[in-house]
């Protein structure tokens, strides 16, 4: 199960695990998009469900937790990828419904599905949940109160759960996937901050000297944390800058 699927890390991360062999349940708001990226799934032989849904409201998902278990009968992995970054404003200044929204997408959604899936995965004795965290979690920027908020929130909540965990076969961690091509980034530098004391010159820096990884980077992440090469590892913060470790992946999974 993917949120977020209907583009960039969720999108590709759901080719990815297909082609793997996994049968994937992706949701998103955006049904047309969502149905593109399940089309070209299908195209290549592997298996997609797709339910439109907001992971800020438990009520649109619950149609998607039923005719996930409905057509595969369990869920082995879970991956809360959805997120929102808006407002991007001083906190004196930022909209109060943006505000918390943005902590709703990206910490109380997660909480959501997580409550919710722990217990089918506990009575099947098997799981993985992955956390797409940001460096922002441990990292202040000015003008990204509601994200760096919900964000550290997150990697707290990914190491409170993998306690309560010990000992049994489900695994919990969460990922830093760096700068990624993605529309998120891209609305990044399209905010004016030529008014404001806010300054985004470093992420327009890193899009101008190419340092951007592509989704499908990311992706190859994900699959070594959900895959068999990340079964040790629960309550870990990965980070697509950890050298070490990206060398790890390159050299488990082809690329």
């Amino acid at each position: 199960m993917i949120t977020g699927a209907s583009r960039g890390i969720g999108s590709a991360t759901a080719r990815r695990l297909a082609a793997a062999g996994a049968s994937v349940a992706l949701t998103a708001r955006d049904e047309d998009a969502l149905l593109d990226v399940a089309d070209a799934i299908r195209h290549a032989g592997g298996r997609a469900l797709t339910v439109a849904a907001d992971v800020s409201d438990p009520e649109t998902l619950e149609p998607l937790i039923e005719e996930t278990l409905e057509r595969f009968q369990r869920i082995d992995i879970l991956i809360n990828n959805a997120g929102v970054l808006w407002p991007l404003d001083e906190t004196a200044d930022a909209d109060l419904d943006e505000w918390a929204y943005n902590v709703h997408v990206n910490l109380v959604g997660p909480f959501y599905l997580i409550r919710t899936v722990l217990p089918l995965m506990q009575a099947q004795n098997y799981g993985r949940i992955l956390n797409i965290s940001s460096g922002a979690a441990a990292r202040p920027i000015p003008g990204w109160g509601a994200y760096c908020a919900a964000k550290a929130g997150l990697d707290m909540l990914t190491r409170v759960v993998a306690e309560e965990l010990r000992g049994a076969d489900i695994c919990i961690n969460a990922l830093y996937p760096g700068l990624v091509n993605t529309e998120m980034q891209a609305d990044i530098r399209s905010v004016d901050t030529s008014e404001s004391s806010l300054d985004f010159s470093y992420w327009q820096d890193a899009f101008e000297q190419n340092k951007l990884l592509a989704p499908d980077d990311v992706a190859r992440m994900i699959y070594w944390i959900v895959g068999p090469w990340g079964r040790a590892a629960s309550g870990q913060i990965f980070k697509a800058g950890d050298e070490t470790w990206h060398a790890q992946v390159a050299q488990d999974i082809a690329l």
